[in-house]
């Protein structure tokens, strides 16, 4: 056995404390009051920053990870979320759309991107980064989608879904976080 271990955010941890920091990654009970976790680089969570309007994002895709975008609206419809992301149909305004592209394969190129475009009527886009997401699980992939709803990127040092740069494979959350559900919940009631 090796004396180190990969931390969720890259680094190299001893492995008491990457054994410990195993133990953290673990959902925390539901009785723990958790407050909302400030934004990095002095941004500020909005809703005029996301796709939500009225109350809903209204989605259409054109892209190879089906099952992991559906994979992701499904678990932001939790118990207690506001918004309602429901599919694009004829009558309706599309609000975001999910697609692909080529973002780059380097190590600090991004699993995908937001584009928000903001005027009334506009189509946002999530788009998902095919030269980094080959073969990818779908618990990888969640973490793209979520600035659609107005969050922001999280410090490494909370557990959330909202990190700049997605955990190690293998490292990554399976649950929506407290602390990111506290976010939305601050935002969106």
């Amino acid at each position: 056995m090796t004396d180190t271990l990969r931390s969720v955010n890259g680094r190299s941890l001893p492995l008491a404390l990457a054994a410990a920091a195993c133990i953290t990654l673990t959902a925390p009970p539901a009785h723990v009051a958790v407050q909302p976790a400030r934004c990095l680089d002095g941004v500020t969570e909005t809703k005029g920053f996301s796709a939500v309007d009225d109350g809903e994002v209204r989605w259409t895709d054109n892209t190879a990870y089906d099952d992991a975008r559906k994979f992701a609206i499904s678990a932001w419809q939790y118990q207690g979320s506001k918004i309602k992301i429901v599919a694009d149909s004829a009558i309706t305004s599309n609000d975001l759309e999910f697609k692909d592209a080529n973002l780059g394969a380097r190590e600090t190129d991004p699993l995908g991107r937001y584009e928000r475009h903001g005027s009334i009527g506009a189509t946002d886009y999530i788009i998902f980064n095919k030269q980094k997401l080959r073969g990818v699980s779908k618990e990888r992939l969640r973490y793209v989608a979520l600035h659609a709803l107005g969050l922001c990127h999280k410090a490494d040092t909370v557990i959330s879904l909202m990190w700049k740069n997605a955990p190690s494979p293998g490292f990554e959350i399976t649950w929506i976080p407290d602390i990111d559900k506290a976010n939305y919940k601050k935002m969106w009631g």
